[in-house]
């Protein structure tokens, strides 16, 4: 696998990830891996804006990057930076937006499937956008949000707030869970493919002490906030 084929380049704000535009999106992959595995120590916990160059990507290839980025080091991406608009400034501005937004909605934004025997834990409300996969686990003092299929395990309210939620595009847990109330384990048999799984908002909420996993609907969310 030829050197060049992934080329990073920083600016004090983000960093520009450039990609081969012939080389298969698979061993692409596999180098944007290794080049962030070898390269780890560098970026120590960095927080940063991203921009991938030299190829044109699907919203499902930028997704799988991402997470790849983020798996094989301690990088937090937090937000993508259109190519047509990369310069230093717009750099500086779209991370002090993300970073104020995440101060804003005290929550934290996960990009990426998260696979089995893979976990997350926050301290405060987290966004996931991708699949929980089954044998993945996650754990927050706030709500927890999915923009996926969540097969996984999930608890919210850890800290022991029952006014917290759970809520994903589609919602086929093995165990959910809010602060003390009794988790509830999943009694539908799993497929395989979480795409036979039609979308089918739904949130998870306590009420009386008891889980309400419900279609999400006016009502609903009217019930919720009662």
């Amino acid at each position: 696998m030829g050197q060049n084929a992934v080329i990073l380049k920083s600016n004090p704000y983000g960093l520009i990830v450039n990609l081969s535009p012939d080389l298969p999106f698979e061993e692409l992959l596999d180098a944007v891996e290794e080049k962030f595995r070898v390269s780890a120590g560098f970026f120590k916990n960095a927080r940063l804006a991203l921009t991938f160059r030299g190829r044109v990507l699907t919203m499902e290839q930028e997704s799988r990057l991402v997470e790849a980025i983020t798996q094989n080091s301690s990088i937090q991406v937090l937000c993508i930076v259109d190519e047509e608009k990369e310069t230093e400034e717009y750099y500086r501005k779209a991370l002090t937006h993300a970073l104020e937004k995440k101060k804003e909605d005290d929550g934290l934004f996960c990009r990426g499937t998260l696979r089995s025997g893979q976990s997350v834990e926050s301290e405060t409300s987290l966004v996931i956008l991708g699949d929980v996969n089954p044998g993945a686990q996650v754990i927050s003092k706030g709500n927890i949000v999915v923009l996926g299929c969540c097969m996984g395990s999930v608890y919210a309210g850890a800290g022991g707030d029952e006014q917290c939620f759970i809520a994903a595009l589609t919602l086929k847990p093995a165990l959910v869970r809010i602060a003390g109330a009794a988790p509830k384990r999943s009694a539908i048999i799993k497929k395989e493919d979480p795409g036979d799984y039609p979308v089918e908002p739904k949130i998870v909420f306590v009420k009386d002490g008891h889980l309400q996993i419900k279609t999400i609907t006016n009502e609903t969310l009217c019930e919720y906030l009662a």
